[in-house]
């Protein structure tokens, strides 16, 4: 299952405190639209930054690209979602 593949952390773009410390340190503006990053252990993006991703094929797509970039194997199901 995918699951086993990401940790999905949502970040408020909007919220004092830890929320906008986590904004600061990834150089993220406030008021943003949604953003989607894929990072590894020591928090370095895998694969570019990209705002606006709005369909389920959009975030597949961008999940293989993260795992292709991390060596790791994309689950059949993924590929599937992408389209």
């Amino acid at each position: 299952m995918i699951e086993g593949h990401f940790v999905p952390v949502a970040i408020a773009n909007n919220k004092r405190g830890d929320d906008a410390k986590i904004l600061k340190e990834f150089r993220e503006p406030a008021w943003n639209y949604q953003v989607i990053r894929f990072i590894n252990a020591q928090k370095k993006d895998l694969i570019p930054r990209r705002d606006q991703i709005n369909s389920i094929p959009a975030v597949a797509t961008r999940m293989i690209a993260a795992l292709k970039a991390a060596k790791r194997p994309v689950p059949p199901e993924l590929t599937k979602l992408a389209g």
